[in-house]
C-alpha cells in the first residue's frame, strides 16, 4: 500500500509526501466520517488538496466521506489496527482534557517501572525525565503521525522514552507493527530496557551505540522518525542530530523530537543556525513537556523542538570516521564547587574527577567527618578544556541588482576588490582574476589574513563575494560596505560565520 501512496502524492504533484496521505487515512479510519473541511481541518492541508486527495481515495475503492469496507480493510492492514482501540485514539487525538486526564491516570502504572532506571550518569549529561514527561513525549508520535507501522529510534534513552512509547502503542493498537529501537552508550540503561521489553512483551529492540563512532550501516536509512535528548553542549546537539539524518528514511517529512536544555538568546540562535544548515523545519518548540528529576544544571526543564526534514538534509558532522572533539558538559567545562559542612566546617570538592560529582551524591554520602548533610557553597569554578576561540571570520556577500556592464568589467572589479582589501587593513600578497566568455568574472585577492573573492553572474545582476579573515582587528564591514556602494547594488544580504569554533 505504500508504494500506492507514494504513486498517488506524485500523481496530484503533493509536496506535503504521502505520510499526509497516511494522516488522513487514520483520520477517515478512526472518525469514520469527516467532512472536506473537518479533514482539512485535522490534516492541517489546504481544502482544494484535501477535496483532489479524497477524490484519489475514491478511485481506489477505499471511500470519500467515509471509508468503505474495502478502504477500512486497506488501512487496518497496512497499520495493522487489528484489535485498536477506536475511542482511545480519539480521544487523545481531540480532547486536551480526557488527554491530561489519561497521563495522570497512567503515570502510576509506568512509575515502578521507571524506578528501575539506573543512576544518572552526569558526566554523560544524563537527566531523568519524569514519568510524566516521558508519556507526553510518547503522545507526540501520535499527534504527527509516527506511532503506527512505524520504526523509531531512540539515540540515547536514558530517559526511557522507548518504555512509554511501547506502553501508548500496546494501549491503542496491541497488533502494531511498529519497531522501536534504542542506541545507547551506557550499557546499564540498554540492559534495564532488554529486561523490562521482555517481562512486558514490548516491541523494543536494544543495542550498544557511541555516536562518537559512524553510525553502522544497519542503522542506516532506516527510521521514520528520532528521539534523542542530547548533550548540553552545541557541539554534541549537533553530532546526535547528525546520527539522527543518517538513520532517518532520506524522504521529506520524517520527524525528530529533539530535547535540549534552555540557553541564552545567542546560544539558541546558534542552534538555530545548525539546524537550518542541516535541512531541518522547525515544526514546533514546546517549553511545557519536559521536565528532569533533580537536574539542577538544567533547572529540571528543557526546550523539545519537533524537527521535520527536507529534501535537503545535510549532516553537520559526517557518518565517516570516529568523531574526536569532547561533546559533554563535563568534558568542555570542568566545574568543581567547593562546600562547607555546616556542622564541622570540613570543605569537599564537588565536581567532575572528584570523589563527588554531583552535591546530590554528597548529601547522600554526608560529611565523611560528622556525618551530617547540610553544605553551604564557597568556591566556584570553571575551566574550559576546549578552546572557544574563532578562528575565521567569514562574512558571504550577496548583491542583486547590480549593473551588469560593471558586473563584466574584469579590470573595475579588480581594482574594487583591492581597494575593499586596503578599506579593510589587510596586507595584498597577491591577486587573479578572470573573464569568462561571453562574460562573468571570478577572482580572488590573497591578503596576509586569508582572502576576498568574487564570482558575477552579469546577466542576473548578481555576483557572489566572500570576505574572510583570521585576523578578528580587521574591519571587515567597510570593506562590505565599500564593495556594496562600489556595484551600486540595488539588493545586499549578508550573512556572517565564525569559522573552526
Amino acid at each position: 500500500m505504500q508504494k500506492l501512496l507514494q504513486q498517488i502524492t506524485v500523481d496530484m504533484q503533493l509536496e506535503e509526501h504521502y505520510h499526509t496521505l497516511e494522516k488522513a487515512l487514520l483520520t477517515l479510519y478512526f472518525h469514520n466520517n469527516c467532512t472536506t473541511k473537518s479533514l482539512a481541518y485535522m490534516t492541517d492541508l489546504p481544502i482544494p488538496i484535501v477535496s483532489a486527495m479524497k477524490k484519489e481515495f475514491a478511485k481506489q475503492g477505499w471511500g470519500k466521506h467515509s471509508l468503505t469496507k474495502k478502504g477500512q480493510l486497506a488501512v487496518s492492514q497496512y497499520f495493522q489496527l487489528s484489535g485498536a482501540n477506536a475511542e482511545l485514539y480519539l480521544q487523545l487525538t481531540t480532547d486536551d482534557a480526557f488527554r491530561i486526564e489519561w497521563i495522570t491516570q497512567n503515570i502510576s502504572e509506568l512509575s515502578t517501572i521507571y524506578d528501575a532506571r539506573p543512576k544518572a550518569d552526569v558526566e554523560i549529561d544524563q537527566a531523568k525525565c519524569t514519568v510524566e514527561t516521558a508519556l507526553k513525549r510518547a503522545l507526540l508520535a501520535l499527534d504527527y503521525t509516527m506511532l503506527l507501522n512505524k520504526r523509531i529510534l531512540c539515540l540515547g534513552d536514558d530517559d526511557f522514552i522507548s518504555i512509554a512509547l511501547a506502553f501508548l502503542i500496546k494501549k491503542i493498537a496491541p497488533h502494531s507493527a511498529t519497531k522501536i529501537i534504542v542506541l545507547d552508550i551506557d550499557r546499564r540503561v540498554l540492559s534495564t530496557i532488554s529486561k523490562i521489553a521482555k517481562d512486558y512483551e514490548l516491541p523494543i529492540k536494544t543495542d550498544y551505540y557511541n555516536v562518537q563512532v559512524p553510525l553502522p550501516e544497519t542503522y542506516a536509512a532506516q527510521f521514520d522518525c528520532v528521539y534523542t535528548d542530547t548533550p548540553y553542549t552545541l557541539i554534541g546537539a549537533q553530532l546526535f542530530l547528525s546520527r539522527a539524518i543518517n538513520a532517518l528514511k532520506p524522504e521529506a517529512m520524517r520527524h525528530v523530537f529533539f530535547s535540549y536544555a534552555k540557553r541564552s538568546y545567542q546560544k539558541q540562535w546558534e542552534l538555530q543556525q545548525s539546524l537550518y544548515a542541516m535541512g531541518f523545519v522547525i515544526n514546533n518548540i514546546h517549553y511545557d513537556i519536559n521536565n528532569y528529576e533533580g537536574a539542577q544544571i538544567l533547572g529540571a526543564t528543557s526546550q523539545l523542538f519537533v524537527l521535520q526534514t527536507t529534501k535537503q538534509m545535510n549532516p553537520y558532522i559526517p557518518n565517516q570516521r570516529k568523531f574526536t572533539r569532547p561533546i559533554y558538559t563535563g568534558e568542555i567545562e570542568k566545574k568543581s564547587v567547593v562546600y562547607q559542612c555546616n556542622h564541622c566546617k570540613n570543605s569537599l570538592t564537588v565536581g567532575t574527577g572528584n570523589e563527588y560529582t554531583t552535591i546530590t551524591q554528597l548529601q547522600s554520602s554526608s560529611c565523611p567527618n560528622c556525618k551530617n548533610n547540610k553544605f553551604s557553597q564557597i568556591k566556584r569554578t570553571v575551566k574550559k578544556t576546549q578552546s572557544q576561540h574563532t578562528l575565521g571570520h567569514h562574512i558571504l556577500l550577496e548583491l542583486h541588482d547590480c549593473n551588469g556592464a560593471l558586473l563584466n568589467d574584469v579590470q573595475q572589479i579588480k581594482k574594487i576588490m583591492c581597494q575593499a582589501a586596503h578599506k579593510a587593513k589587510a596586507t595584498i600578497v597577491t591577486e587573479h582574476f578572470h573573464h569568462f566568455s561571453p562574460y562573468g568574472v571570478s577572482g580572488v585577492v590573497i591578503i596576509q589574513e586569508s582572502h576576498l573573492t568574487i564570482h558575477t553572474w552579469p546577466e542576473y545582476g548578481y555576483a557572489a563575494i566572500d570576505v574572510f579573515t583570521c585576523n578578528s582587528k580587521l574591519t571587515l564591514q567597510e570593506a562590505v560596505q565599500y564593495i556594496t556602494e562600489q556595484f551600486n547594488a540595488g539588493n545586499a544580504t549578508q550573512h556572517y560565520v565564525h569559522r573552526g569554533k
